[in-house]
């Protein structure tokens, strides 16, 4: 067994090595992280999915700070950096601990903002938990607090950067899909409520993407017959997208699915597509953004798949910018970009 545990983790060594430089290959040349253009408002990086566990911790944390690095360096600095779930692999301390201590060591935006995904949740609803007394909740609160220094009473928080909100949503309890509580449901209304007022883009975070969207249920398990809601919010996700189509300007990020980047130039794969849009209640898009896994991205759905991956989101007066950037490798990846115009 050590054999076996000895070999993985010098396979993982290499892979996990070896990909963020791949990323070069299909991206620009090594640039630091800078405004596409001048009179940006708001600028922040988004990645999901860093998976950090304690048995490879030097080679999960290893990666993930080679991303925090390319952020520090940034020639604009950034607004905001957005953790869009599944920090941590089973919720434990020991993992929590080695995402801050990674954190601690740069200085990578003004703002951090944690969501919680389901593997967040596992932690304390499992029998080898590291510390029964303190449940999932309290523990995404403390390290909030330690983390980015937000003091929060609930597994769900919005923000303003730069005037536009930042609503972070988040599962209370412990499923692959989403469980959003009534209270949660109606203190999001109420956010996006005071965030429309504000005519500026709103940003909505939540781990689990809405059903039956980016490929959704079989970019899943690449399985033809798992059910609709299967991959997604699940039995909520309904309600949430009736909130989000009452108002313009509305972007949607989530992770959960494990792809890469992929467009409609993508030929094979799933039929997934990391940015897709959905009609609001006036006619007009919203913009559903799934982030590529920054650990992890399954090739099976196509597209660009490579480790330290993730979008730089830049807001303008008139326009929305999406910039794939592989953050490990230090370069964009321009293929992927999009933009998106704002309505008004």
């Amino acid at each position: 067994m050590h054999l076996l545990v000895r070999f993985v983790s010098a396979l993982l060594s290499v892979v996990m090595t070896v990909s963020a430089p791949l990323g070069m290959l299909t991206g620009t040349r090594h640039a630091p992280i800078a405004h596409a253009k001048e009179g940006c408002r708001v600028s922040f990086a988004a990645i999901s999915d860093t998976h950090l566990r304690g048995n490879f911790k030097p080679i999960f944390q290893g990666m993930l700070e080679l991303g925090l690095r390319d952020m520090e360096n940034a020639q604009d600095r950034l607004d905001a950096v957005t953790l869009v779930g599944d920090i941590t692999n089973h919720g434990y301390i020991a993992e929590w601990d080695a995402f801050a201590q990674a954190m601690a060591s740069y200085d990578v935006a003004d703002r951090t903002m944690l969501v919680v995904g389901n593997h967040d949740t596992w932690g304390p609803n499992r029998e080898e938990f590291d510390n029964p007394d303190d449940g999932v909740k309290a523990t995404f609160i403390r390290y909030n607090k330690s983390i980015s220094d937000r003091d929060i009473t609930e597994m769900y928080y919005s923000d303003v950067v730069g005037g536009c909100y930042f609503i972070a949503l988040g599962s209370e309890a412990d499923h692959t899909y989403a469980t959003l509580s009534d209270m949660q449901l109606q203190w999001f209304a109420r956010e996006m409520e005071k965030a429309g007022q504000t005519g500026l883009p709103i940003f909505v975070f939540l781990h689990q993407p809405l059903n039956q969207t980016h490929g959704l249920p079989y970019s899943w398990e690449m399985n033809k017959n798992d059910p609709p809601d299967e991959g997604g919010v699940g039995d909520q996700s309904a309600e949430v997208e009736a909130i989000l189509k009452q108002y313009d300007n509305v972007f949607y990020i989530s992770g959960h699915i494990h792809g890469g980047f992929r467009n409609a130039d993508d030929k094979r794969g799933a039929d997934y597509a990391s940015v897709e849009t959905i009609e609001n209640n006036n006619g007009n898009p919203v913009t559903l953004i799934n982030l590529p896994s920054y650990l992890y991205p399954d090739y099976k759905r196509g597209g660009h798949f490579a480790n330290g991956c993730g979008w730089i989101v830049e807001v303008y007066d008139n326009e929305v910018l999406l910039r794939a950037r592989n953050f490990a490798a230090g370069v964009y990846l321009t293929k992927y970009d999009q933009t998106v115009a704002l309505v008004g």
